[in-house]
């Protein structure tokens, strides 16, 4: 299926796979708890998420903020939709340890399945957040890794059981001038989740 949230996972995944954010400790990074605390409980539902974002200190965030959201955002439109499909993507923006973050929801809808996604990026970061971070948390390994320093450092935690209706979630960190920033338009570190959003019977 092709769509927004599909094209933003192929500006890392197509690349490469997922991968880890910059400098941090070996208990926590505030760019690994901002993405918890937006976008977990309502991993399932994007006007929810909407709301939440708006209540956690988000603010929506338009072209010409930054050039390197818009460079990722132009090459998500450039997706193709299959008909009948429908998709919605918001942009915010948030001062996290001192450095601009920005989150990502979005919404694919189909008549098959609807899958939203909540993406952090801080495209200031220069080093990778440890996996550990997520793996304490989650409580399993990942079960992707790609280690290509000059390309992309990437960890993909595939459908965790803690996590009912989660696709997938993983850390991607990019290094200004690789390989994979420069399909992807933006260097630095990604944390995603991708669910699937429940259809009403």
């Amino acid at each position: 299926m092709s769509s927004i949230p599909i094209a933003l996972s192929f500006l890392t995944t197509a690349i490469g796979m997922c991968a880890a954010a910059g400098g941090a400790d070996a208990a926590t990074d505030p760019r690994v708890e901002a993405f918890r605390t937006t976008c977990i409980e309502d991993r399932q539902d994007f006007e929810a998420l909407k709301r939440r974002a708006l209540i956690d200190g988000w603010a929506p965030v338009h072209a010409g903020v930054n050039t390197e959201l818009d460079s990722m955002m132009a090459r998500a439109a450039e997706a193709e939709f299959d008909p009948g499909t429908t998709a919605l993507l918001e942009s915010y923006l948030k001062a996290v340890a001192g450095n601009d973050a920005f989150l990502v929801l979005t919404s694919v809808a189909s008549e098959q399945i609807d899958i939203v996604g909540c993406y952090v990026y801080d495209f200031e970061a220069t080093a990778p957040i440890p996996p550990s971070l997520i793996t304490d948390w989650l409580g399993v390994p990942p079960s992707d890794t790609v280690d290509e320093p000059d390309f992309i450092i990437g960890y993909t935690w595939e459908t965790p059981e803690q996590l009912p209706g989660t696709w997938d979630i993983y850390l991607a960190y990019l290094p200004e001038d690789g390989g994979a920033s420069d399909l992807a338009g933006f260097s630095g570190v990604l944390i995603k989740i991708t669910s699937v959003d429940p259809k009403e019977e």
